[in-house]
């Protein structure tokens, strides 16, 4: 009994410590080498608020990218005089398979979006 505890234990280690080292420090190498075409598109919603996703697309010719963001620019009109304030907001850092959605408030009009990339 005695004898396969340590067996078990000592094999548990082992393993932990092939996937902590080994494994662990491939996948991210793999990852960075892979190559992405990023895009921001812009939209109404239902009730008429801008807003704006981006997405990354693997392809051979595109950059190597590990997280992406979109950006919004948004124009909101204030006060009697109508002034107009310019604010931006970001959607949160997501891996390249999926979607960054960010929106501005309603009674805001789009000025601009892009997307932004990290390596």
């Amino acid at each position: 009994m005695r004898w396969g505890k340590k067996f078990a234990t000592g094999t548990l280690a082992i393993l932990m410590g092939a996937t902590a080292t080994g494994l662990v420090t491939a996948a991210p190498a793999e990852a960075a080498t892979a190559k992405y075409a990023c895009k921001a598109y812009a939209d109404m919603d239902g009730i008429g608020r801008p807003t704006a996703y981006s997405t990354c697309v693997k392809k051979g010719s595109g950059k190597a990218v590990r997280l992406h963001r979109v950006e919004i620019k948004c124009d909101q009109v204030q006060g009697a005089r109508e002034t107009v304030v310019t604010y931006t907001l970001y959607g949160p850092w997501v891996s390249p398979g999926k979607k960054s959605n960010v929106r501005c408030g309603t009674k805001n009009f789009l000025r601009g979006f892009k997307v932004q990339t990290k390596s």
